[in-house]
């Protein structure tokens, strides 16, 4: 499917802006993400949109086109950030190869990971702890 994008650049510029035009795809925090109904009618747009490419079109073809789009923007981001984090230099901050990914940028925020804790930090402090009675309960027996 890779060679219908590069045959098809502009009709996938095309897609990715029409699915730009609704957040309520891809915006997580709005209300309307939450809408059913206002997302089934954006994912009929998409379909009719794809239909121009492929006459058997469904959503769920769409959703796996979309699902692949950013999957590729998301591996590609995370190369942009791993090397702004390394301290390297303006010059050496990855350029982003994939052809769509400033037209796809608008995702950025929503593919932001959140900061997990670490189970080790608590773990630590458990043996810390495990280990303060052991040396109490020590102190008390000799």
């Amino acid at each position: 499917m890779a060679s219908k994008i590069d045959d098809n650049k502009t009709f996938w510029l095309e897609f990715i802006g029409l699915y730009h035009t609704f957040p309520k795809l891809w915006k997580v925090k709005s209300e309307a993400y939450k809408n059913r109904i206002k997302k089934d009618a954006a994912y009929e747009k998409l379909v009719e949109k794809m239909k121009e490419i492929d006459p058997k079109a469904n959503r769920d073809l769409v959703r796996a086109k979309i699902n692949s789009l950013r999957t590729s923007y998301r591996r590609e981001l995370k190369k942009v950030k791993s090397s702004q984090k390394s301290g390297a230099g303006a010059d050496d901050i990855y350029e982003p190869s994939l052809w769509y990914f400033y037209e796809i940028d608008f995702l950025r925020d929503q593919e932001t990971q959140l900061q997990g804790t670490s189970t080790l930090d608590s773990f630590d402090e458990i043996v810390d702890v495990v280990e303060e009675n052991n040396d109490e309960a020590v102190s008390i027996i000799s």
